[in-house]
């Protein structure tokens, strides 16, 4: 397992779209949804920086049920 650090934005704007979220709203942060065929959605946001931190991944990849390793370098 890499080590997770901070990444461009439109890096993580990327890893979301290829897992099937798409851009629902844009404000003081993007907002990312995905529904589930359980009927449930997903909902994230990614601040509107260049880089974003190691914390906010780590909130990211919590909310989205993405595997870690998705995020890494």
């Amino acid at each position: 397992m890499g080590k997770l650090q901070p990444l461009l934005r439109r890096k993580v704007i990327k890893v979301l779209i290829q897992n099937g979220f798409s851009n629902v709203r844009s404000g003081k942060h993007t907002t990312f949804k995905k529904h589930l065929e359980n009927g449930e959605a997903l909902t994230t946001w990614i601040p509107h920086h260049k880089t974003v931190t190691v914390f906010v991944l780590q909130y990211i990849i919590k909310q989205t049920r993405k595997p870690r390793e998705e995020f890494e370098i």
